[in-house]
């Protein structure tokens, strides 16, 4: 099972994270959100992970010069926007995340053609007018749906230490992202918390 800690802004922290066998680091380029961080402060995390630790880069509605700077330094690009189908076709999939605010059934007809062609999606919360890092939990029911009929979906969307087993017994995802349960403030990770959750995760036994 792939984990991914999300929002990540500091250099050290990204060692310190990469180094407890994260598979997925993540920082976010869309100015808007607090965990915001510039292309000099990628470069930064990139250098700091190790070669067993992939980066992230997050955008949202991006340019398509601009994603391809960005794919210069980030090992994967997560659209986490409003981008299209058409847009998203212009990379390599196998560098490319597309997100799904998740808010009922009828959103599933609308990942159909990326499991068609095999990309790794991640569903995370709905929230009117944010893109990610609301900290509320995602519907369990609906991303059931969601994970049975395709397997590479990441789940997202208020993950932390108090509901991680739970959400793993429920849907044994491809792959679980956190993000901001794990944080002393926007942007800033409880090291001590993300030890504990990559701990959580690795050692999983399901419940019978």
């Amino acid at each position: 099972m792939l984990i991914k800690v999300c929002g990540i802004t500091l250099p050290q922290q990204a060692e310190e994270i990469s180094n407890l066998g994260v598979d997925l680091i993540g920082a976010i380029l869309y100015p808007k959100s607090p965990r915001y961080v510039d292309l000099k402060t990628l470069k930064s995390l990139k250098e700091s992970i190790n070669k067993n630790s992939k980066l992230v880069a997050v955008v949202v509605n991006e340019k398509e010069d601009t994603v391809r700077d960005i794919l210069k330094v980030a090992d994967l690009i997560q659209f986490h926007g409003d981008e299209d189908y058409d847009f998203i076709k212009q990379f390599d999939k196998d560098r490319v995340i597309k997100v799904f605010r998740l808010k009922d059934e009828n959103q599933i007809k609308s990942m159909e053609k990326y499991m068609e062609d095999g990309y790794t999606i991640l569903v995370d919360t709905y929230k009117e007018g944010m893109y990610g890092g609301t900290g509320e939990s995602i519907d369990l029911n609906l991303l059931k749906k969601v994970v049975s009929i395709y397997d590479k979906v990441i789940v997202s969307g208020g993950i932390g230490l108090d509901n991680v087993k739970i959400v793993i017994d429920n849907l044994k995802p491809y792959g679980i992202d956190a993000s901001s349960k794990l944080e002393v403030k926007a942007g800033v990770k409880d090291i001590e918390k993300v030890k504990e959750f990559v701990k959580t995760i690795k050692n999983y036994e399901p419940n019978n």
